[in-house]
């Protein structure tokens, strides 16, 4: 006769079995990038600080970004993480061919005069635009930092969940057009409260993340496909 402990058993290795199949399938993550961009006449890009938005509106509220004007919900900025970010961007895309990126910390001084020099405001994007151009870049990266929150706890039990949402633009100093889009938008959950995301939990080992190990794997994520040679440039792409 067989046992019921034996029938659940079972039971289980079957599920995780065709779990693994369907949800990786059909399981996405919480990353969404535009089309690999076409870097056709882009040979020097500038990466920007991140921007903490959190601090611009405040936590715990809906913000909208000033780039693509999708809304995300702000939260704590853990002190560090804007930094991080914009120098894992650049590890990330330093080894890129064709391409010779342009560090943040060569835009602070050009800033600091352009706002002294000016006799009005400048608006954001036009100060960004106006940073690359001052510096021969041909392309700006900017990114945005809506949350950044610790885990609390260990890797295997936590009390509060590691959460993070951040995006990043690539946008093209001649004429201000976007190019390029990524954003990552995640609160670590149990596998029981999310099944669809079994093929993320098997990649993490089944353990509670960090904001800093979800942060840099969401971007190594969207950096995964971003390079285009100009050979491959399609007349839709023009």
């Amino acid at each position: 006769m067989i046992k019921p402990i034996q029938i659940y058993y079972v039971l289980l290795k079957v599920f995780l079995l065709t779990g693994i199949v369907f949800f990786s399938a059909c399981g996405g993550d919480n990353i969404v990038t535009s089309r690999p961009p076409n870097l056709s006449g882009i040979e020097k890009i500038l990466i920007l600080p991140f921007k903490d938005m959190a601090a611009v509106f405040g936590e715990s509220v809906n913000g909208r970004c000033p780039v693509c004007g999708k809304v995300f919900t702000t939260g704590e900025v853990a002190e560090g993480a804007a930094a991080m970010l914009t120098e894992h961007l650049f590890i990330l895309l330093k080894d890129q061919k064709n391409i010779e990126l342009i560090p943040s910390s060569q835009a602070q001084g050009v800033m600091s005069g352009l706002l002294a020099g000016s006799n009005k405001e400048l608006l954001e994007r036009d100060l960004q635009l106006e940073i690359g151009r001052e510096l021969n870049a041909d392309a700006i990266f900017i990114g945005y930092i809506y949350r950044f929150r610790e885990r609390v706890g260990t890797q295997y039990s936590v009390d509060s969940s590691a959460s993070v949402a951040f995006d990043i633009h690539l946008i093209r100093v001649k004429d201000g057009r976007v190019l390029w889009s990524a954003h990552l938008d995640e609160t670590q959950q149990p596998l029981s409260d999310d099944l669809f995301r079994l093929k993320v939990f098997l990649k993490r080992k089944a353990k509670w993340i960090t904001a800093k190990e979800m942060a840099i794997s969401g971007l190594e994520d969207m950096l995964k496909d971003f390079y285009i040679p100009a050979e491959t440039e399609t007349l839709e792409n023009r």
